[in-house]
């Protein structure tokens, strides 16, 4: 929550400054358009993938909403000096951070489960694949004494 307890930011931003948010606002909202797009996409492979790419769909939504939401109150921010939009559009960028730092920590995660998965039965899939009486060597050892 949003303490009650108000500071004043000021920031003046000369030229170099107003073209850099400018392009900040405009890759921002390019990047959650393409969440937004993509989302869809994992939602629309409902019939082919299950349940899981619409989780990842819906998440990958609301990512994108959270930068479109932040690109266009930095753009109003940026043309009518307004700090309550600047300080949502901050919001916003802090949010998408947040639940884009939980996935990939929950990604790392997975992937070191995964790991941990295939060193500790990587000894049984060695013997199954030798118990199958089949030679994998490319030379046999009889025709190479020979």
């Amino acid at each position: 929550m949003p303490s009650s307890k108000k500071v004043n930011l000021n920031y003046n931003l000369d030229s170099y400054g107003l073209l850099t948010m400018d392009k900040l606002s405009k890759w921002v909202k390019i990047v959650g358009i393409l969440n937004i797009i993509s989302g869809g996409l994992y939602c629309l492979t409902i019939f082919i993938f299950a349940v899981p790419t619409v989780v990842m769909g819906i998440i990958t939504i609301v990512m994108g909403t959270k930068l479109t939401v932040a690109a266009n109150h930095l753009e109003f921010a940026l043309q009518n000096k307004d700090e309550e939009s600047f300080t949502i559009a901050i919001e916003q960028l802090r949010q998408y951070f947040l639940i884009n730092g939980i996935l990939l920590i929950i990604t790392l995660a997975l992937i070191g489960l995964g790991l941990i998965l295939v060193i500790s039965f990587a000894g049984f899939f060695m013997d199954l694949i030798n118990q199958s009486g089949f030679d994998y060597s490319t030379i046999s050892s009889k025709t190479f004494l020979k």
